[in-house]
Order: C-alpha cells, then sequence, then structure tokens
C-alpha cells in the first residue's frame, strides 16, 4: 500500500514518486485512483517539461542552465504550487504528501 507522495523534480522523471509504508520507491505516477485525471496529470506533465527544458542535455554537455527570467520562475513555482494544491484535495489526506520543490533548484536558478 502506497503510504507517501513525494512531489519532486529529477531530469526526465514523472514528478510524482510512490512510496509503500517502509520508505521504498514504487513508482514515479499519479496514485491509482488518479490515474484517470488526464488534467492532473497534464498538469504535472507540463511542469516536467518544463523542468526539463532548464537543461543542456546533448552529445557533448549535460548542464542546469535556468530560468531566462526571474517571471519564468515565479510563473513556474505558482503552477507547481496550483498542481501540488490540487493532488492534495484529490487525495483527501489518505497519503503523506511531502513537496520537495526548494531542492529542485540551486540558488542561481535565473541566468542573465
Amino acid at each position: 500500500m502506497i503510504k507517501t507522495l513525494r512531489i519532486m523534480l529529477e531530469y526526465r522523471c514523472y514528478p510524482v514518486w510512490l512510496y509503500d509504508e517502509e520508505g521504498n520507491i514504487v513508482d514515479t505516477l499519479l496514485p491509482e485512483e488518479l490515474r484517470s485525471d488526464s488534467e492532473l496529470d497534464s498538469k504535472f506533465d507540463d511542469l516536467q517539461a518544463r523542468y526539463d527544458a532548464l537543461f543542456i542535455n546533448n552529445a557533448h554537455e549535460f548542464d542546469y542552465v535556468g530560468f531566462k527570467t526571474e517571471a519564468d520562475k515565479r510563473a513556474f513555482l505558482k503552477d507547481w504550487q496550483c498542481a501540488v494544491s490540487e493532488l492534495r484535495r484529490k487525495t483527501q489526506g489518505r497519503y503523506e504528501i511531502i513537496d520537495e520543490i526548494e531542492k529542485a533548484f540551486p540558488t542561481d536558478s535565473v541566468t542573465n
């Protein structure tokens, strides 16, 4: 049984991580009762795509480049908060939800 939903960003990984009662990763997707919620799934897919776009990944380089503007970062964080709030509302306290957005960005996450 899944006990914890950890919401975090890793390059090319769906941002909802399911953990069992022993703390083992079960999968990276929405919990079973929300898998047909295409709107919520789409929000997390969009956030992941936007996060992945913050990296250079080619045959010669893998590097974090960050947001182009502070406004882009604020918009991303606002959308993140909305998606996590919706997940909390829809799971109605059935899971411990850990939001780890603060771990995703280095202090220099806005490029000039």
